[in-house]
C-alpha cells in the first residue's frame, strides 16, 4: 500500500483534529466574559468583547492605528468549551492600509473553541490552521 504525502498530512491533520476536539478543557461561560486581542499580529490590532448578553462588540485598526471597523454580533457558547461567532470577520492580519476593503467581509459564521494555556489564560483560535490567528483573553 502507497500513502503520498498529501494523503498522510490529511490523515495526521484529522488526527490531530479529532484528538484536539476531544479536549478535556470545559469553562463556566462566566470565564469567558471580557475582551480577547490577537496573538502576534503584525498589521492589524483587534479587540473582541464577549458581552453577557450573547453579543459581542468588535474593533478593528489597521497598523497606523485607524478604526476601520466597529461592529456587533451574535456569540453562543456550547458544550463546556465551544464557540460560534456570526456575523463575523475573518481577520488574517491582512495589511488593510494596503487594502482597505478587506475589512467589510464580515458576513460569515465561525464555529471554534476556548482552551486553556500557559498559566490558566484562555484563547480561542479563528486561522484555517491549527494554532492560527488565536486570540488571548486580556486577565484584568
Amino acid at each position: 500500500m502507497f500513502i503520498n504525502t498529501a494523503n498522510m498530512k490529511s490523515l495526521l491533520i484529522t488526527f490531530l483534529l479529532i484528538s484536539l476536539s476531544s479536549c478535556d478543557d470545559s469553562f463556566e461561560i462566566e470565564e469567558l466574559y471580557g475582551y480577547y486581542t490577537p496573538l502576534d499580529y503584525k498589521n492589524t490590532f483587534d479587540t473582541i468583547y464577549l458581552a453577557v448578553n450573547g453579543i459581542y462588540e468588535r474593533k478593528v485598526y489597521d497598523k497606523n492605528k485607524k478604526l476601520l471597523l466597529s461592529t456587533t454580533g451574535r456569540w453562543e457558547f456550547e458544550n463546556s468549551h465551544r464557540l460560534r461567532f456570526d456575523s463575523f470577520y475573518f481577520n488574517l492580519d491582512d495589511d488593510l492600509v494596503k487594502y482597505p476593503y478587506k475589512v467589510k467581509d464580515s458576513d460569515m459564521s465561525i464555529n471554534t473553541y476556548f482552551e486553556r494555556v500557559g498559566y490558566g489564560n484562555i484563547r480561542f483560535c479563528v486561522g484555517y490552521y491549527l494554532g492560527e490567528n488565536c486570540y488571548q483573553k486580556i486577565i484584568q
